[in-house]
């Protein structure tokens, strides 16, 4: 055997390691290969829920905590200002309400108290009528007797009235044509001057249609007597409103006396 040529034929170190520099580059890529794809089939293998998260982007929005409503809870914000404005408006209007009946109320309340007061005052008015008409009675009747205890009348009856019923009323009124023309259309209205007209829904009765109340307030009691139902209807209408012609007015006016 030749040595010599066994030798030459054997590549040197520097071959040797030429040969792997050369070779290096095609290995690396041959391991990265059979990495990638361990590593593909390893994460395929995995469960989603294992497998690394990946970073989400965040926004400058987001960084500074302002997040942008959905459509949907802006319609819910729209909603809630819609059904507050209605409570407003409802409150309101309920508040409106509430005052038009208080008002109404009171003014209801005003009208009663006005007539409470209004019927106190005619009764009051009344009753004083009934005191100056006893009165009025008592001096009357004391001069009727100290007139029958007169030297030369004796105990005679008092002359009893004559003429007609005006002309003892125009006697009465002092002789005012005025005052006498006032009573008479008063006096025509209620009663025609007939002492015995009785009005059939009421008591009212003779000239001056006297309830049996206003009678006893003119301390006359009631009577058929024409001219005595004249003495206590002047002593009613004198009491109550002055004068046959203040009667006359608030007759026109209200449609009674």
């Amino acid at each position: 055997m030749n040595l010599r040529l066994t030798r030459a034929a054997r590549p040197s170190t520097g071959d040797r390691s030429a040969a792997l520099r050369a070779r290096r580059p095609a290995l690396l890529l041959s391991v990265a290969a059979a990495g990638a794809l361990l590593v593909n089939v390893v994460t395929a293998g995995e469960p989603a829920a294992q497998a690394e998260p990946e970073l989400a982007s965040v926004s400058v929005a987001e960084q500074l905590g302002i997040t942008e409503q959905a459509p949907h809870e802006e319609s819910a914000v729209a909603a809630v200002d819609s059904l507050g404005v209605l409570a407003a408006s409802r409150s309101e209007r309920q508040a409106q309400q509430d005052a038009a009946v208080q008002a109404q109320a009171a003014a209801d309340q005003a009208e009663l108290d006005r007539r409470a007061a209004e019927e106190a005052a005619r009764l009051a008015a009344e009753q004083e009528a009934a005191r100056v008409a006893a009165e009025a009675e008592a001096a009357r009747a004391a001069e009727a007797a100290a007139a029958s205890a007169r030297p030369g009348r004796g105990t005679s009856a008092a002359v009893a009235p004559a003429g007609s019923y005006q002309d003892y009323a125009m006697g009465k009124l002092g002789g005012s044509g005025s005052e006498f023309s006032c009573l008479e259309k008063l006096w025509g209205k209620e009663s025609g001057w007939n002492p015995n007209a009785q009005n059939p829904s009421s008591t009212a009765y003779g000239i001056a249609q006297f309830l049996d109340s206003t009678w006893a307030g003119t301390g006359i009691a009631k009577t058929s007597d024409g001219y005595r139902q004249i003495d206590a209807g002047l002593i009613y209408i004198e009491n109550r409103f002055g004068s046959p012609c203040g009667a006359w007015a608030h007759s026109q006016s209200k449609g009674w006396y």
